[in-house]
């Protein structure tokens, strides 16, 4: 909005001070009233633009997220429909009465157990073959059980969140990062945590104490949240822990990439730890009459629901942890490649 300015000229003796005033107070008003309206301009198109600019980035996520969905496959989008919970308990319960009637947990899970067998290839031989098979079997339904749990604990993810859900809370320090750089430390150094791509060995950073690169917290096993007790003590009469742990670990590091998301990495978990009950030897599986796998399969499916339950706190936990990782790592190799061409100029 614009503004007109008049000035009107004013008849002033020469020599008389009180008029000689009055002429520079009236300049210095026309300044003052012309950068008013020009900061106002400036306010105004900053403003437009800002709107200009919001309006737009809106277009163009709806514009994306329209694109994502006309790509998706008719699986895909099926499987997104479906399971389409956002947080109302009245809306997701009839959705849920809705869902239960329609098998599409079991196709998600046939997909799934499918695609890691594709992945995990055994032997074809006879031998291998029935196990397998019962192995695929055994994990749909344990499979298909764990995104029905799932379903449900979506509907009461608020009741979750206050009982079961902890996530440690990550505080970052820079000041706690190491103050020397370490050109001579070892990979296998006490000290060393991990080496990177470059061939840079990172040294123990108080901010991640249990990290090894290239994860900023090191995967550690499996871990069952209000289960944990149950599947502890389970540990004890069995000996599948360390096949389920390898699985476990897996999703550690699903979590911990930038880029996925914690449904992906739990999917996948299900899937994984059921499959691991086939390192279950054949001998013990006619022994104890498929007990044992059946009892390695609930271990994992109470290590899945319990990972499930409290997935999105601790994924963006551990996403957010990773990203500052990753960026002091970025930092300490710059450090470090200018430190090394500082020694090396020295020596010359």
């Amino acid at each position: 909005m614009g503004m007109v300015v008049v000035v009107v000229g004013i008849e002033v003796e020469e020599g008389d001070e009180d008029n000689k005033m009055k002429r520079f107070t009236i300049y210095i008003m026309i300044v003052f009233i012309l950068s008013s309206t020009l900061y106002a301009e400036e306010d105004n198109a900053s403003s437009e633009e800002n709107k200009v600019t919001t309006v737009y980035t809106d277009l163009t996520k709806k514009s994306e997220k329209t694109t994502k969905e006309k790509s998706e496959s008719h699986y895909d989008k099926f499987k997104r429909i479906l399971s389409k919970y956002d947080g109302n308990f009245a809306k997701d319960t009839l959705i849920y009465s809705a869902d239960a009637m329609i098998p599409d947990e079991i196709f998600v899970t046939l997909k799934d157990v499918i695609d890691n067998r594709k992945e995990n290839t055994y032997s074809s031989s006879l031998r291998t073959f029935s196990k397998m098979l019962g192995n695929d079997t055994y994990n749909v339904l344990l499979t298909t059980t764990y995104h029905y749990m799932q379903d449900i604990s979506r509907i009461h993810h608020k009741i979750w969140d206050h009982a079961v859900c902890h996530p440690d809370v990550f505080q970052y320090d820079p000041n706690l990062n190491p103050k020397t750089i370490l050109l001579d430390l070892k990979q296998n150094d006490e000290k060393a945590r991990g080496i990177t791509e470059e061939g840079i060995v990172l040294p123990y950073n108080q901010n991640f104490p249990n990290t090894l690169y290239p994860y900023a917290s090191q995967p550690n096993g499996c871990s069952a949240e209000e289960l944990q007790s149950l599947y502890n003590n389970s540990n004890k009469i069995s000996d599948d822990a360390i096949w389920l742990k390898e699985a476990c670990d897996e999703h550690d590091k699903c979590y911990s990439t930038i880029g996925t998301t914690f449904q992906e990495c739990n999917d996948k978990l299900i899937v994984q730890t059921v499959d691991s009950c086939t390192q279950i030897s054949n001998r013990d599986t006619l022994l104890y009459l498929g007990s044992k796998n059946a009892f390695c399969g609930m271990k994992a499916l109470a290590i899945s629901t319990g990972a499930g339950v409290c997935a999105e706190q601790y994924f963006n936990h551990t996403q957010r942890q990773q990203k500052i990782y990753n960026r002091w790592v970025l930092e300490y190799e710059e450090a470090y490649q200018k430190a090394k061409q500082f020694h090396k100029k020295w020596l010359l």
